[in-house]
Formats: C-alpha cells, structure tokens, sequence
C-alpha cells in the first residue's frame, strides 16, 4: 500500500508540472493591446486587453506571445507589449518548482527589446571610416555569391534603384 502511495503521489507531481497551467509564465501588459486570433497583425482581434491587465503566457512565436487572460479567452500578443513575472517577491510552490524543470533555472527571465535612435542622435551622428573599412571586409567577393546563387538554382532579376530624395537618401 505504501508503495502504491508513493507511486500516485509521483504520477500527481508530474501530471501538475507538466499542466499549461503550471508552465503558464506570468505577464502584464505594460500598455493596451489587442489580443489577436493568430501571431500576425492582420488577424481578427479577439478582445482589446488595457495596460496592468494579467495574463499567463502559454507559448511563444517569433515575436509574439500567445497568452491567457483571467476571464478565459485566449489569444496573440505583440512580446514587447508585456512584463514577464508576477511582480511579486520569493516565488514559492509548484510554480517554482515547474520553472526549474522548464527553464533550468530558478524562473528569473530576461526580457529584450529593440530600441532605435532618436532624431538628434541621428543628427549627432559622424562618419566613422575605420569601420567602414572593417564592414567592407565582410563583403562576398562577386563569382562567390553567382556560384552560391547556382547552386541553389537561383536567378538573376534586375531591380530598379529608389529614386533619391531631396535629402539626398532613397525613398522607402
């Protein structure tokens, strides 16, 4: 009896780590956002969700998150729109104990983002020719890439430049 016991209480261990539920990450949106029916902005929105709203992350796509909210709907979110963790301090429990076997760790997550230069950064910018230099060294000699490009079967197509603006730069 004892070791049935022992064996239920394993088999009731694993059933839990291994849930949705318990794998669920953790997340706030730091800003409204729509929750979208696929990982990709032409899809349907499913609900507007607003900032500081709660929602457990189920998995991952790319850059978007795929998440739960409390009132069960589901649905796509952009990753940059959310705070991963709870906020609270001292995670304790099965939740802890699911991070370890899901991320190796003890659950802490790093979130990363992109983040591009301002007007007067771009307007402060100087020519840098040592690093010019440096990129050019990168560059693909050309019967390099026609010889890469055959064997992959691919052809050549002629593309017209963009027309230069008044600023001197193409236009997008």
């Amino acid at each position: 009896m004892r070791h049935f016991t022992m064996i239920s209480s394993c088999l009731l261990l694993g059933a839990l780590v291994a849930s949705p539920l318990a794998l669920a990450e953790p997340a706030t949106l730091l800003k409204p956002a729509e929750l979208r029916s696929q990982p990709q902005n032409a899809a349907s929105v499913v609900v507007m969700l607003q900032a500081k709203d709660s929602v457990d992350i189920t998995a991952r796509k790319g850059a978007w998150a795929s998440v739960k909210t409390p009132a069960g709907k589901s649905g796509w979110v952009r990753v940059l729109n959310l705070r991963t963790g709870s906020g609270q301090r001292g995670d304790a429990g099965i939740g802890a104990l699911a991070s370890v076997f899901k991320t190796g760790s003890s659950g802490n997550t790093v979130s990363t983002g992109v983040k591009g230069l301002s007007a007067e950064q771009l307007q402060n910018a100087t020519p840098n020719p040592a690093e010019v230099a440096r990129l050019n060294t990168y560059a693909v000699k050309v019967a390099d890439a026609r010889s890469f490009a055959k064997q992959g079967k691919l052809g050549v197509k002629q593309v017209e430049p963009l027309p230069e603006t008044a600023q001197g730069g193409a236009q997008k």
